[in-house]
């Protein structure tokens, strides 16, 4: 069999034999990735999407609550973060002209999207005015989302950051 551009049967023309080769490494790396995708799907951070769905309309308002608001916050996390490794999370939550707000409660929860099992919840506490203060320790490397929720009477704060955690 001699490979050459001159010869006129396909199977034996390098073009031919190069497109074949690309059509099926394309469909080999697209079966793996179905195959990846069925094996480890992703999990929901929200357990009640349905519901929230459902009411869309008043997450929308409270949305709209918040900004009329005008409070602010802050993170004020560590630069570089480990696995297990038992380290300081502090918010910065000001309200109107950079006021400090006494809030009734703090509470961070960290979702990690891959894995719903892992989430936890962490209260935070006031160190100096409008600053609050947790000691969190991640056992999962990986993205993290970190949602604060501020609270005070009726009224509600809620801001997110995505971190990643190192191995």
């Amino acid at each position: 069999m001699i490979i050459s551009q001159s010869n006129k049967e396909a199977l034996k023309n390098p073009w031919v034999l190069g497109i074949i080769l690309f059509v099926c490494t394309f469909l080999s790396a697209n079966a793996i990735f179905i195959y990846l995708a069925f094996k480890s799907p992703p999990s929901l951070v929200d357990k009640h999407f349905y519901e929230n769905g459902k009411n869309y309309d008043e997450i929308q308002k409270k949305i709209e609550q918040q900004k009329k608001l005008g409070w602010t916050g802050l993170f004020m996390l560590p630069s570089t973060t480990r696995v297990n490794q038992v380290q300081t999370y502090e918010v910065l939550i000001q309200g109107k002209n950079a006021t400090a707000i006494d809030l009734d409660s703090v509470v961070m929860k960290a979702y990690r999207p891959s894995d719903a099992t892992a989430d936890f919840t962490a209260f935070m506490l006031n160190t100096k005015p409008g600053v609050y203060v947790t000691e969190m320790s991640f056992n999962l490397p990986g993205t993290w989302d970190l949602v604060v929720e501020a609270k005070q009477g009726e009224k509600e704060l809620v801001i997110t950051k995505r971190v990643s955690i190192k191995p």
